[in-house]
This record gives structure tokens, sequence and C-alpha cells, in this order.
């Protein structure tokens, strides 16, 4: 008899509608802060202090998932992440960027809180032979939303400017606190701060979980680049912000259609880790060709060709660590692989920003794509001859 597991659409729609509210709101915070006075460094560093705050806090807040249970986790997540897409609002009514630096900072920690979360709830929940499948339909979620988010933020932009954009937004994340109200109850455990260090010491000793902590910041940096300063790059060669959403949606319904054959291909081939740090190379070399771009097609083309890479790489490195460590610390470790993957996010904008300024952004996407490169190359070499298997519990309550 088949065993009857919890349901697991209440985190893929809470993960769509998530996305869809983040990404309509991130799309107009550069677009507004250059409108209000500020430049591509300033919209560049909001960027990294979001993305840098995701990154600092989930590996910690993935070991305090593993005690509170994901439905906790996600129901504080998805409504501070609703509710902080109105503080945009008062930089519309006062005429400066400042309110963006504390939207930066309540958004970088709601999204550090939502992504161990959901990715431990699909682990946990899965069938074993079919994890690879279920994130990639956690990620075709992930993606789709990250697609409408910015062609809805575009348009509405395109309409009435920044206000109604932030107004959508919140009420979009307000439906993903919904889909997450409807997650099962976990047992939750009394938050011990003194195991955490031995928690994550655990998942830190295992070569195989490390290795595709560095293959995430490999992709994580190039890819915050891209994602930050895409549209202040679109916008200088004479692209509109509707146009901008289109093309960013583009890349992000490929990377969404690709996620769930890239699943079962995953839980059928045995895959070694070390194909993470490969793709994640060729991902850094196509983003050091995109600033060389105006036509629309090329800028398509090496998005969603790099997406696909960008999608093999993040795939391989959420399976292996399931795969690999302890049940008990499925959410740290995943918790580690959003900090790795968020710090190269923070990375990516602040130096793309600072040298686009400068040099202009064939400049910016070269050196950031070949930072990618380098980092995958260390990614090889701690990956080198590790395999998918489960560890051998040393790990104590």
């Amino acid at each position: 008899m088949t065993e009857r597991r919890p349901p697991l659409w209440p985190a893929y729609l809470a993960t769509f509608a998530f996305w869809v509210g983040t990404w309509a709101a991130f799309i107009a915070m550069p677009l507004h802060v250059v409108a209000l006075g500020g430049t591509a460094a300033e919209a560049g560093l909001l960027a990294a202090i979001r993305a840098g705050l995701q990154a600092f806090l989930q590996l910690p807040v993935g070991a305090i998932t593993d005690a509170w249970g994901t439905r906790r986790v996600l129901l504080i997540a998805t409504f501070v992440n609703a509710l902080v897409n109105l503080v945009p609002l008062l930089a519309v009514a006062a005429g400066t960027t400042l309110p963006y630096y504390a939207w930066a900072v309540a958004s970088g920690t709601a999204a550090a809180f939502f992504l161990p979360g959901t990715s431990a709830y699909v682990a946990e929940q899965a069938r074993p032979e079919a994890r690879g499948s279920a994130f990639g339909w956690l990620t075709l979620f992930t993606h789709t939303g990250v697609a409408f988010g910015p062609a809805i933020g575009g348009l509405v932009w395109d309409w009435g400017g920044p206000a109604p954009v932030f107004v959508v937004a919140t009420g979009i994340g307000l439906a993903a606190a919904l889909a997450a109200s409807f997650l099962p109850g976990g047992v939750s455990q009394r938050l011990r701060l003194r195991r955490l260090p031995a928690m994550v010491g655990e998942v830190g000793r295992q070569r195989a979980i490390v290795g595709s902590w560095i293959a995430a910041l490999a992709i994580g940096i190039p890819w915050g680049s891209v994602s930050g300063l895409f549209p202040l790059f679109g916008t200088g060669i004479g692209l509109g912000a509707g146009t901008i959403g289109l093309i960013l949606a583009s890349q992000s319904l490929a990377n969404g259609a690709s996620r769930v054959p890239l699943g079962r291909l995953i839980d059928r081939s045995h895959l070694p880790p070390i194909v993470a740090a490969i793709t994640a190379a060729g991902y850094g070399a196509l983003i050091m060709t995109l600033g060389f771009q105006s036509a629309i097609p090329a800028l398509v083309a090496i998005l969603v060709i790099g997406i696909l890479l960008l999608a093999s790489t993040l795939m391989l490195v959420q399976v292996t660590i399931t795969e690999v460590a302890q049940p008990a610390l499925r959410a740290t470790g995943l918790g580690g692989y959003g900090t790795a993957l968020s710090t190269g996010l923070a990375i990516g904008p602040i130096l793309t920003g600072s040298v686009a300024d400068a040099h202009g952004f064939a400049w910016g996407f070269g050196i950031i794509g070949a930072a990618g490169i380098a980092v995958a190359i260390v990614a090889a070499v701690v990956l080198s001859g590790t395999r998918r298997r489960p560890a051998v519990a040393v790990f104590e309550e």
C-alpha cells in the first residue's frame, strides 16, 4: 500500500504567488531609484543589501526551520513579504530613495525565511524516488512566478508608474500567505540556539554539500548581476520597461519549463555532483557576452540558453544536498545552499553596477561572468570524486 503523504500543492501555489509579488516589485525598484535621482550603483547597492541579508540569514533560518517546522516559518515569510511592498510608497510620497533601504532589509529577511522553508517541505514530503521531479515542479512554479512578476510589474509601471506596482505586489503577496495557511502543521521543537553551530558543522563536514554550496555561489554571482541590473542595461540600449519585463519573462518561462524534465533526468541518471560546477562555468561564460548585445533576439537567446545551464546547476545542487544530508538537517543544508546562492546574488549587482558606472555594461557583465567561472572551478575541485550518497548519522539531537 502506498504511503499517504501531505500534499505539495500549497507549497507550489505559495511559491508562485510569493515570487510574482516579489519580482513585480523588484523590477520597479531600480527604475524608481534612478527616476528619483539615484545611480546604477545605488540600485545595485539596494539589490545587494536585500540579497546579502537573504544570504546571511538562510543558513541559521534553515536550522530554525528544522526546529519550528515549515508551516510556521512560511506563514511568517509570506505575510512579511506582502506587507513590506507597501514601504516603497513612502519613497513615492517623499521623493527620496531612503525608504528603499528599509524595503531591502525587510524583503531580504522575508526571502531568507521563505526559501529554506519551501525546499525543506518539498524534500520532506516528496517520495524519495521522485525528489528531483518534486523540486522540478517547485522551481517550475518559482520561475513561472519570476516570469509573470517582471512582466506584470513592467506593464503596470508603463500604465501608472511606481505606486500601482507596489500595491499590486502587496495583493499578490497576500495570496501567497493564504496558500501557505493550507500547509499541514508539523511537530515543532523548542529552539535551542546553542545547537545551531553543531547542526551547521555537521552538514559542513560533507564535501558534496560544501562543493554544492560553492557551485550555487558560482551561479549566484552572474545571476545577481543580470536579475538586479538588466532593467538599467535594457533602458540604456533603448528598450522600454514593458519590453524588458517580457525579455526577463522569456528566460524565466524557459527556466520553469525545463525544471520538471531536468528533475526526471536527475532522478534517473544519477549525475555526479561535479556536473553542477561544469554547468555553472558555462553560465558564467555566456553572461560575459551579454553586455555586447543590443538586438532583442540575441539578448533572449543568451538569457534562455544561460538559464538552462543555471537550472541544471541548481536542480542538481538541491537534490544532492537533500540526498546527502540527514533528514533532521535537510533544512540546514538547504539553508546553506540559499546562503551561498544569495551571497552571489548580493555580490553580482553591486560589483557590476560599480563597473558599469565607470566603464559600461560590457565590462560589468564581462567581469562578473569571469568571476562566476573562477568560483565554478573551485567547486569542481571540491566536488571531484563525490557521489550523491546518504550521510552516516553522527549528529545527536
